[in-house]
């Protein structure tokens, strides 16, 4: 969320914290000179609200216009403002402003520690310290803004001064803050607005457009990052390109699991209520993906706006879809006025006297550090403005809405601008890293790492309601059980080799049904893997990237996504050995395609391609716990005799399948428009393999955990005959 305040009695300059609000924050870039008078202003074009082009219109639009142009500067400064939403520790539910221990009493105890206190009426609602502004949202989250700096260690030291003002008074008063980019604890309706006649008013108003305005104001939290710009051709190819690239930013730093006190059901929830509100004054600005925009078509665009609330003397008057053109139709505005305007749009990229990019989700402070070294890194190497603007030339604004709803629905499977959601985000974090320099580039990591395995802080979230009813117990009795068979889980590494990324629900799925886990090493040292071969009685081959189609005869084509050419090595390598000491296997998503292609199988590169006629959608979006289509299974198949079923329900996330499953392997199921949805081997050893995801559906689904069980006992008999064989019975 943000809301942005402008209040009188900090009236911007132009530096500093000086420059900054109550709500609106200190994330200034350089800084910028006070507003220039606009006696004989041009009349530029009329952008999209149909104003008037003289009088008092053109003299309030040539206003703006000097505002944006004071902002001019040679300087490469950056600001960030950052939002907390605080709940109790105790409960875990939220914390309004008034009530005994809430926010006024944080801020309260806070207060000794800064330089002067912002208030309205009698409520203390701000603090402000050196280039610091602690400020309140509309449903009391906490915000700090802070800037300018040139350097991201200083930014790192200001957000730590702040934390040490704010942590222990959180700690006395039973609170904390998740760092989440939405309110996880009830519906935002819930949420009570801080005392203000400004939030009052915007909640009239938004409420009555869209139940989003209400989520918006009250529910979200977030990180914006502001940057300078040294002429006006360069703040519109900033602004430009961080609109277009908004949505990917917003995947990038997707940190709310919930919404409205439940488990999201899609991706980038910050996102998509924007996306949910009237867009009139949020999303992408009408126009400015243009090559042709303007300072003058953006004052226009902000003045065409409904004002909804306006200050009137020492006050604030309520006027609703009254635009800002309408209210002032007969005198010149001040500057805080001017200022106050152009606090009531949130497009995804905002201009002032800097450009505030706005998409991304509050995070814990070693990933929103990270996201900040990005912004700086992109948009102050001018190779990387070079690169992105001719990239994203000829996005429009139907192409950047279209972004975000594939986003919503698929994630890191989305196709953004025609080329896969991959591509972008590797794209960015590689011109980030090349323009970061060795001082700051280690600050990537965090969200480096996580963006490598195409992972989100969103995606770690585990929901404890979906919890089995004794599970902690039944885990206990595995580990406690000596007899227990090891199940070896081979491990997704990304191709750096410098982490895992690997489902939870891989190594609880077998504890759950009675196997000990063991997450193997990448190796493929021959003698390490005969030991692996030995020392376990199972394993599991999990999902991840493509296999390299040179394993099976082929050639890459465009369709292909990322290989990891160390783990096919592995695989290929240890897959005969396990079937030569005749051990179950279970191959889940690639795992089963590493199944086909280590028997002589091959692979359909997409399967878009070929089945283009497929009703099912075989990438699926969230939730992945829940089937999306159904499988038919062949009769008298292992998986039959596993499932004691016919035909049963699956979830869906792969863009390969198998074209031919290989010597001695057979397929026994199929999807309705015949995707190849599991495999097996013939004979009595346990070799199947399926393309669905059975580990995050073993909870809720009975053919999905039935799988492990049956991994697990297969193991268990194994290790009894082979018992029986090696004692000569």
């Amino acid at each position: 969320m943000k809301s942005d305040d402008v209040n009188p009695s900090i009236r911007p300059s132009g530096q500093g914290a000086d420059a900054a609000s109550a709500g609106d924050g200190a994330a200034l870039a350089g800084g910028a000179a006070p507003l220039a008078s606009a006696a004989t202003p041009p009349t530029p074009p009329v952008a999209d609200g149909g104003a008037a082009t003289e009088g008092f219109a053109a003299i309030n639009r040539a206003k703006l216009v000097a505002f944006f142009r004071a902002g001019v500067k040679d300087k490469q400064m950056f600001g960030y403002e950052l939002e907390h939403i605080v709940l109790r520790k105790d409960t875990e539910g939220p914390v309004s402003y008034d009530e005994p221990g809430g926010i006024r009493e944080v801020l309260e105890c806070m207060a000794p520690q800064y330089e002067r206190r912002i208030s309205h009426d009698d409520d203390l609602m701000g603090l402000v310290r050196g280039n610091e502004v602690v400020s309140l949202e509309p449903a009391a989250q906490i915000e700090v803004s802070a800037g300018p700096f040139s350097k991201v260690s200083d930014a790192e030291q200001s957000y730590l001064s702040f934390r040490e003002s704010l942590d222990p008074v959180l700690e006395e008063l039973g609170l904390f803050t998740p760092m989440v980019g939405y309110n996880p604890s009830v519906k935002a309706s819930e949420l009570r607005l801080i005392p203000k006649f400004r939030y009052d008013s915007m909640d009239r108003f938004l409420s009555a457009e869209a139940y989003a305005g209400v989520t918006m104001m009250r529910g979200s939290a977030s990180l914006q990052v502001s940057i300078d710009y040294h002429s006006e051709q360069d703040a519109l190819c900033k602004f430009r390109i961080a609109e277009a690239i908004a949505p990917i930013l917003a995947l990038m730093c997707d940190n709310s699991p919930l919404y409205e006190g439940e488990v999201r059901t899609s991706q980038m929830v910050r996102m998509g209520v924007w996306d949910a509100m009237n867009q009139d004054r949020v999303g992408v600005v009408p126009g400015s993906l243009d090559p042709d925009f303007s300072f003058e078509r953006y004052a226009d665009y902000i003045l065409s706006r409904g004002a909804i609330l306006v200050p009137d003397g020492d006050e604030w008057r309520y006027v609703g879809s009254q635009t800002f053109y309408e209210v002032y139709a007969d005198r010149e505005m001040t500057d805080f006025e001017v200022e106050h305007a152009l606090s009531m749009v949130w497009p995804d990229a905002r201009l002032k006297n800097f450009v505030e990019i706005r998409p991304a989700d509050a995070m814990p402070f070693d990933f929103s550090l990270a996201y900040v070294t990005l912004i700086k890194s992109l948009f102050y190497g001018p190779a990387n403005l070079e690169v992105l603007d001719a990239l994203l030339r000829g996005v429009t604004e139907d192409d950047v809405r279209a972004a975000k709803h594939d986003l919503f629905r698929r994630g890191y499977a989305a196709r953004v601008y025609g080329r896969s959601m991959e591509f972008w985000v590797d794209l960015l974090m590689n011109l980030a890293v090349g323009a970061a320099g060795p001082d700051e580039a280690f600050y990537l990591e965090p969200l480096q790492s996580m963006t490598r395995n195409r992972f989100t802080l969103a995606d770690a979230y585990q929901d404890p309601g979906k919890r089995e009813p004794g599970y902690d117990e039944k885990i206990q009795a595995v580990l406690e059980r000596s007899g227990a068979p090891r199940v070896g889980i081979f491990p997704r590494y990304d191709f750096e080799l410098t982490g895992i990324s690997l489902s939870e629900g891989y190594t609880t799925g077998v504890l759950a049904a009675g196997g000990l886990p063991v997450v193997l090493p990448l190796t493929d040292n021959p003698r390490m893997l005969e030991k692996i071969v030995e020392v376990c009685d199972a394993f599991i081959i999990p999902g991840g990237q493509d296999i390299d189609p040179n394993f099976y005869g082929q050639k890459r084509n465009l369709r292909l996504h990322r290989v990891t050419r160390q783990r096919d090595e592995m695989e290929l390598a240890l897959i005969p050995r396990i079937l030569q000491a005749r051990k179950p296997i279970l191959g889940i998503c690639r795992g089963m395609q590493a199944l086909a292609v280590a028997n002589g199988g091959t692979l359909f590169h997409d399967i878009h391609l070929t089945h283009p006629e497929s009703a099912i959608g075989h990438v699926q979006g969230r939730p992945f716990d829940a089937p999306r289509h159904e499988v038919e299974v062949v009769p008298g198949t292992r998986l039959a005799q596993i499932t004691g079923r016919r035909r049963f329900g699956v979830n869906t996330i792969h863009h390969q399948s198998v074209k031919d499953p290989g010597a001695n392997m057979v397929v026994s199921a199929r999807a309705d428009d015949g995707v190849v949805e599991a495999i097996e081997m013939t004979g009595d050893t346990f070799v199947v393999g399926v393309q669905w995801h059975p580990e995050l559906l073993w909870r809720t689904e009975d053919s999905s955990h039935s799988l492990f069980r049956a991994l697990v006992h297969a193991a268990v008999s194994k290790g009894a005959a082979d018992s029986l064989n090696s004692a000569g019975l």
